[in-house]
């Protein structure tokens, strides 16, 4: 009984030994000869395994899925660039219309500070026309007073002032109390005075 196991043993040992060295060895000689030859030949052994290969019905549906993996991949990123995309788009929509918002409060406030700047030119201009009916109101009466007053006495007073201030009263009064007025100061005065008044009405002809 032991026998017989023994010479199957040896009889599987010895098939398995003659499919090594007269299948197995040989094939993969061939083929890694046939590699060798391909190669140094310029042609690609798996492209052309693939091309074949492709039409054995299991070799052309793994190829296949492979395939369909990739191109799933391929829509997988086009899909999320485009969302990218979009998304980009969104954001400078909205900052388009943020800088939009920005640039109506700006104009907003331009035309505010123009109206308040015209409101302060017209109050500025109100100011200075009532300034100026104020002095010439003051003038009148200032000329009303020198007109009641002694030629003398007012010749002795305007003689004191500023040329600017004497001009304004000389020139407010009457042709005749100015005439009696200018009589009554010195020779350099009255000659300075009618220099001034002559000059005064040169320009208010001019204007």
């Amino acid at each position: 009984m032991m026998k017989d196991q023994e010479i199957e043993k040896e009889e599987k040992v010895n098939k398995l030994q003659w499919f090594l060295f007269v299948i197995v060895i040989p094939l993969l000689f061939a083929i890694a000869l046939t590699l060798v030859i391909t190669t140094i030949a310029g042609v690609n052994v798996f492209d052309v395994a693939k091309k074949y290969g492709a039409k054995v019905p299991g070799v052309s549906q793994l190829v296949g899925e492979t395939k369909t993996t990739s191109e799933q991949v391929l829509k997988k990123n086009i899909v999320e660039q485009k969302a990218t995309i979009e998304e980009q788009k969104m954001k400078i929509k909205e900052l388009e219309k943020e800088a939009e918002n920005k640039q109506k409060q700006i104009d907003s406030l331009k035309q505010e500070i123009e109206r308040l700047n015209a409101e302060l030119s017209a109050k500025q201009e109100e100011e200075a026309q009532s300034s100026s009916n104020e002095a010439k109101q003051t003038v009148q009466d200032i000329s009303k007073m020198y007109e009641t007053m002694s030629p003398k006495n007012a010749a002795a007073i305007i003689s004191e002032m500023s040329d600017g201030d004497a001009i304004n009263i000389l020139s407010s009064l009457s042709s005749d109390k100015a005439a009696a007025i200018l009589e009554k100061m010195t020779p350099a005065n009255a000659a300075k005075y009618t220099a001034l008044l002559t000059k005064r009405a040169e320009v208010s002809t001019s204007e």
